[in-house]
């Protein structure tokens, strides 16, 4: 599996949400965010993640902010493995924002919640964290056998309606 450094594509619009923030009174922030890469079909996104699973938010940590830009780190029970080798039976998940008093989210990648199950198509960085291939782009929600894009997705394409036919779509691409 390729290694890769995080990218912090949102530094700029992350900067700005908490300049602006500091003349607010204590509250959380909202922002918006352009990703650096698109992946409007299931193939592209397929293709480009280290590693895909399916798993359960188990707890969502703030960490330390690097540069001013707060960030969480979500870990994730891992059921099942698609792509990658199977690290563990948790992983954690590293995500731009935190749902701290003062500080922000995005609003089109909200921070990963407790119990929250999802697909994820991600990429590992080079501290062994992984992170969610274009934000929201590479969380696919799970309700039940349901399955549904977020809402800032560069997903274009229609995705098999129940997580059995999506699991299967993204075997056969493999």
């Amino acid at each position: 599996m390729k290694t890769r450094t995080f990218i912090r594509s949102r530094a700029v619009g992350v900067a700005g949400a908490l300049l602006l923030g500091g003349c607010a009174s204590p509250q959380t922030q909202g922002s918006s965010a352009s990703w650096a890469n698109a992946y409007p079909t299931l193939r592209e996104l397929t293709g480009a993640s280290d590693a895909i699973l399916v798993g359960t938010v188990q707890k969502s940590t703030p960490v330390p902010a690097v540069d001013g830009i707060p960030f969480t780190d979500a870990t994730v029970a891992v059921k099942t493995w698609l792509k990658g080798t199977p690290a563990a039976s948790a992983i954690t998940v590293h995500q731009t924002g935190s749902a701290a008093r003062d500080t922000f989210v995005s609003a089109g990648d909200p921070i990963m919640e407790p119990g929250e199950s999802s697909m994820l198509f991600v990429l590992k960085n080079s501290d062994g964290t992984y992170t969610a291939l274009s934000g929201p782009t590479g969380r696919l929600l799970i309700s039940g056998t349901a399955v549904e894009k977020m809402p800032e997705t560069s997903l274009a394409e229609s995705l098999p309606g129940t997580l059995p036919e999506l699991i299967a779509a993204v075997k056969r691409l493999l």
